[in-house]
């Protein structure tokens, strides 16, 4: 049977003895139905993990049983920049960039960008979506979402920490697919939002050191692109295993 999986704040770890917070402790008792004797994973989002039994207390608290690092993360840190979509798109790429191993998430202003930069709210919404669907996919640590950056801000930040690619639907002479998966280094993606990225933002990562890569020969939406091309590149590193739960 396949245990429910929960990460949780250092702070909820002490020794052999785990505390759940509110939020946790509700979804565990009310929503998923568990109790005293009951087992769960808990997660401290350093590539640990828990097996938990669960007491009878209130608080929620809990013994654990055994602990292991988890296995399950890429090898590649991968950075996966995408141009602000809006609040649904958005919402779906880090979903499902979580899913296929994407490190961190940095939405980007383009000039082409429709969206507005989130509020408290819509950031925190966001964090919880790239939390459960770490939870769900059985990685060991959750993906950081960054502060939305301005392009040329991004672009100087991704060549100051090692490769970086630039999907570019117009790119004829390279396609992603078949380029060399890099090393033993940091690596970027960048994406750009509906309607790609304007003439001058390319010469401008060019211009900086980006690499300017393709997907094929179809047009793919934004959002599609923004999942297709991390899952590709870390298929090609042999990190991306596909699991169904």
């Amino acid at each position: 049977m396949t245990l429910h999986r929960f990460f949780l704040p250092a702070r909820c770890f002490a020794a052999d003895r785990v505390e759940f917070p509110a939020e946790a402790a509700h979804q565990i008792r009310r929503v998923l139905r568990l109790g005293a004797g009951d087992r769960i994973i808990a997660l401290d989002g350093s590539g640990d993990e828990y097996v938990v039994r669960l007491d009878g207390d209130a608080p929620l608290t809990g013994t654990v049983e055994s602990r292991r690092h988890n296995e399950s993360e890429p090898a590649l840190q991968l950075t996966l920049y995408v141009g602000l979509l809006k609040a649904a798109k958005l919402e779906l790429v880090l979903q499902k960039g979580t899913e296929v191993g994407v490190a961190r998430f940095v939405p980007v202003e383009t000039a082409r960008s429709v969206a507005r930069e989130p509020g408290a709210a819509r950031h925190a919404r966001r964090e919880a979506i790239i939390r459960e669907a770490a939870e769900q996919s059985g990685r060991g640590r959750v993906p950081k979402l960054a502060a939305t950056m301005a392009l040329a801000d991004a672009i100087d930040e991704a060549v100051a920490g090692g490769r970086a690619i630039l999907l570019w639907e117009r790119e004829n002479a390279a396609q992603l697919g078949e380029m060399a998966p890099p090393v033993n280094e940091p690596f970027s993606l960048f994406v750009g939002p509906e309607g790609g990225f304007a003439d001058d933002e390319v010469a401008l990562a060019r211009g900086s050191g980006v690499v300017t890569a393709s997907l094929g020969r179809r047009i793919l939406r934004a959002e599609t692109a923004a999942i297709v091309a991390p899952a590709l590149v870390l298929l090609r590193r042999a990190d991306y295993m596909p699991v169904s739960h």
